[in-house]
């Protein structure tokens, strides 16, 4: 259904004054409110789509408190949502095709080390599977907030990207504990040295286990989060 102006208006006003400011949640209550209008129009041909919303939709959700109680449960949805792909997706590359893919990078990276012996090229591999993703995060941040700014829909944040943000965030403070930890290692334990810098099964692991959070990242980017609870 296409709305007019003024009916599109005061739905977003509707959404804002609930407080939904993220790009899913907004579109999918959007799309819920103009398609529950729709349907009460073939009933009441006459009615507006403010008296819709406010003496209609919204005692069907008991009230704002109800709206937006059944708001915050969508975006919990979503963010377990982000979670789990994260979760099945990083397990999806030891899974048929997927696995021998996955194969050939770890014997690739197992063959240059063992090759090359140079450190230099495992820590680069490392630090460029986790700044890669980083980097596409806020490339894409920076287009949505451009996007904002132009076209102005009512919403300012895009809740797959924040929180895919905070894994990035958290994985690369991470990767600095672990290199803090790592330079204390090879100061203290011979041992561990010796695996660290000699070995080039556990160098190639390490490289495997940032490929395997570059490929993870990059594909949650790809989907989009929706959490289909709604009903018209």
């Amino acid at each position: 259904m296409k709305l007019t102006v003024e009916q599109h208006e005061q739905v977003v006003f509707y959404l804002q004054h609930l407080d939904i400011d993220s790009q899913e949640l907004f579109e999918e209550f959007y799309d819920h409110i103009v398609c529950s209008y729709e349907a009460r129009l073939k009933k009441e041909p006459e009615l507006e789509i403010k008296t819709h919303i406010w003496h209609r939709l919204q005692p069907e959700f008991g009230g704002v408190g109800g709206f937006k109680k059944v708001i915050k449960k969508h975006e919990k949805a979503i963010g377990w949502n982000v979670s789990k792909r994260v979760f099945i997706t990083g397990l999806s590359a030891f899974k048929g095709i997927n696995l021998l893919y996955s194969l050939g990078i770890f014997l690739s990276a197992w063959g240059l080390m063992a090759t090359t012996q140079n450190l230099t090229i495992m820590v680069s591999l490392i630090i460029a599977c986790f700044a890669l993703p980083m980097a596409v995060v806020i490339h894409k941040h920076y287009q949505f907030k451009k996007s904002i700014r132009e076209n102005k829909p009512g919403y300012y944040r895009n809740l797959r990207n924040s929180i895919i943000m905070t894994y990035s965030t958290i994985s690369l403070y991470l990767l600095y504990n672990l290199g803090q930890l790592v330079y204390g290692s090879l100061n203290n334990y011979l041992g561990f040295n010796h695996l660290y810098t000699e070995v080039p099964l556990f160098q190639a692991t390490l490289i495997g286990l940032a490929a395997l959070y570059y490929y993870t990242m990059l594909t949650v980017m790809k989907h989009d989060f929706k959490t289909k609870l709604l009903t018209t």
